[in-house]
Order: C-alpha cells, then structure tokens, then sequence
C-alpha cells in the first residue's frame, strides 16, 4: 500500500522535472535548478513520510 502511495508524489515530480527541464534549456538556469530542488525535496519528504518515520 505505501507503495501505491508513492506513486503519486512520483508522478508530480516527474512532471514538475520536465518542466524544469524545459526552463533550463530556455535559459533560465536558476529557475530551473530551484525547480528541480523543488521536485527532490517533495520526493525526499514524500518518501521519509512514507517509509521511515514511525507512526504516533
């Protein structure tokens, strides 16, 4: 089930990558790296909430 629940973060970030794929090769390099920082920090947030903390 935790698995299925990641997907979706997974599924946003991948989005959230391409587009910052495409403002990095239209020039803008600081938008596109706070983009992609962006998408890492909601998979790392998503994946601690998901697997590593523990519950109440």
């Amino acid at each position: 089930m935790k698995w299925a629940l990641a997907l979706v973060p997974l599924i946003f970030s991948y989005y959230t990558v391409t587009y910052g794929l495409w403002v990095w090769r239209r020039g803008n390099r600081s938008g596109g790296a706070g983009v992609f920082f962006l998408a890492a920090f909601t998979m790392a947030l998503s994946i601690y909430a998901l697997f590593i903390r523990t519950g109440f």
